[in-house]
């Protein structure tokens, strides 16, 4: 199989991730939306929103929470052969996804939304 696919097959399955905890999320009575474009994924909840672009060619992909009044970012890197690196290190596809929705529900609080 082709790095890009491999790096695609990845995506869609992060994406899957992600509707699943904003689906776990939206339990509690508040609602996580999940938006996706090509390569973007989008989940909001109140005035916070994280977003996810992914270039299928690289596997180059940057996150951003954004929240009223402060915005933070990072990258990571889809590899040739589906792991997951950042800065840091590398993560597994299932802790990325809770990782990121934490840091979701954390920004929420912390603006009052819940």
């Amino acid at each position: 199989m082709e790095p890009i696919q491999v790096r695609s097959q990845i995506w869609e399955s992060l994406v899957t991730m992600l509707r699943v905890y904003a689906h776990a999320a939206s339990l509690s009575g508040e609602e996580y939306v999940v938006t996706t474009l090509s390569n973007r994924a989008w989940v909001k909840h109140g005035d916070c929103s994280l977003i996810i672009c992914f270039r299928p060619q690289t596997g180059a992909s940057t996150w951003r929470l954004i929240q009223p009044e402060q915005e933070t970012w990072g990258e990571f890197q889809i590899e040739k052969d589906g792991a997951l690196t950042f800065p840091d290190g590398e993560k597994p596809l299932d802790t990325a996804a809770i990782d990121w929705m934490e840091q979701l529900v954390h920004a929420t609080r912390a603006s009052g939304i819940s």
